[in-house]
């Protein structure tokens, strides 16, 4: 920005209209003279770059070399720093902040109308540490819409809207690498099932442009073939693999998983629906998740949902033995336990092991109901390792 110039034109007949927002054009270049004054320099001779400025005009406390003109009236200063940081922002395209979020928040303040610029703020109580809003995404920003609380999911859902926004507006043009590299969009509300299984990038594609009635069909579906492990949630199928796999749900019933809608026949016509448009067929499928699968499928899911996915994975080195031999998690017994883990060795018996402490755990707390744990304690002990001779 060229102090000098920009207050010769702001005191001539004919002010620059480009800096309307900042204020009236005897209201800038009274903050301009008063910043040459905090400076003790002419005007001519005032040269400051973005990162200087806001390196000496901090925005939380009046600087010691402005306190000659401001005192220590913070609200005085704050409002001579918002007149000269707008302006130089309209002037050159670059807002002088070196805070992401606050340099954000200063263009959609010119740039949209009413308060919702204020609802950037959230971003510094919900993004992770060394995360910017330039690494948001619509995968994690719907992480971090689980995570917090709905008062302040409100808030957080109308900063992303403002982001959105600002990728269409001019005075952010020179700021884009301050934004997301794509428009997240509108997240789903957590009554949704794509809040709770986002679809992956080849479902989603296909899901946008559908028809009504696939695009009623996929989001359920998919979340039920997710649940019952049927399709794992870091794969990206294809339509066509979603209906070859979804014909292992026609006897599922969503009621087993806490579902009153859709019903068992929904997810039937949800399945017919998939495998026309897919035209892999839509007959009734001979192939079915056993009610084992299921009960296993379930105890995963309850613990996925309290926060206890570190415990998921070692579940299936137990229940790699139990499936087969038509054992749901309630039918374990202390007895079956001992007599799978004395013919195992190795991995596979360390596995086992893992898998039977994981399930141990669950009886220090609430977090799993009962009807969906064994009876009992597996009985396996901890082995101890001998003290070491000093």
């Amino acid at each position: 920005m060229d102090i000098f110039h920009t207050y010769e034109a702001l005191t001539s007949p004919f002010p620059p209209q480009h800096l309307q927002r900042a204020g009236t054009p005897f209201a800038i270049a009274t903050a301009l003279a008063l910043l040459s004054k905090t400076e003790g320099v002419p005007l001519f001779a005032l040269k400051f770059g973005p990162i200087e400025l806001d390196a000496r005009y901090p925005a939380a406390n009046v600087p010691l070399h402005a306190r000659s003109v401001f005192k220590m009236e913070l609200t005085r200063y704050q409002g001579w720093r918002r007149t000269v940081f707008d302006a130089f922002l309209l002037d050159t395209g670059c807002p002088p902040e070196q805070d992401p979020i606050s340099a954000l928040m200063r263009i959609a303040r010119l740039e949209i109308p009413g308060n919702s610029y204020q609802h950037l703020r959230t971003l510094r109580r919900v993004l992770p540490d060394r995360t910017g809003p330039n690494d948001l995404g619509y995968g994690q920003a719907l992480r971090i819409d689980k995570e917090i609380e709905p008062p302040l999911r409100i808030s957080f859902r109308t900063s992303l809207s403002v982001l959105d926004r600002l990728h269409a507006l001019p005075l952010a043009r020179k700021s884009r690498h301050l934004l997301p590299a794509e428009p997240i969009g509108r997240l789903p509300p957590p009554s949704s099932h794509l809040y709770h299984a986002p679809l992956p990038p080849r479902l989603d594609r296909v899901y946008r442009d559908a028809s009504t009635t696939l695009r009623a069909a996929i989001p359920f579906t998919y979340r039920m073939a997710c649940l019952t492990e049927t399709l794992s949630p870091a794969a990206d199928p294809t339509l066509e693999e979603l209906a070859d796999k979804s014909r292992l749900l026609w006897e599922v019933d969503p009621a087993f998983f806490g579902f009153r809608r859709p019903t068992k026949t929904a997810l039937k016509s949800y399945i017919r629906n998939i495998g026309k448009h897919a035209s892999v067929g839509h007959s009734a499928p001979q192939r079915a998740v056993s009610p084992t699968q299921f009960a296993w499928a379930k105890l995963r899911a309850q613990l996925r949902s309290s926060g206890k996915e570190e415990l998921v994975q070692r579940t299936f080195g137990v229940s790699r033995y139990a499936i087969p031999a038509g054992l749901a998690p309630h039918d374990l017994t202390a007895d079956w336990f001992s007599k799978t883990m004395d013919g195992l060795q190795g991995d596979h018996l360390r596995a086992f092991r893992s898998g039977a402490f994981a399930l141990d755990s669950l009886f220090e707390g609430d977090v799993v109901p009962g009807i969906l744990l064994p009876p009992g304690r597996s009985g396996l002990e901890r082995e101890r390792c001998e003290p070491r001779a000093s």
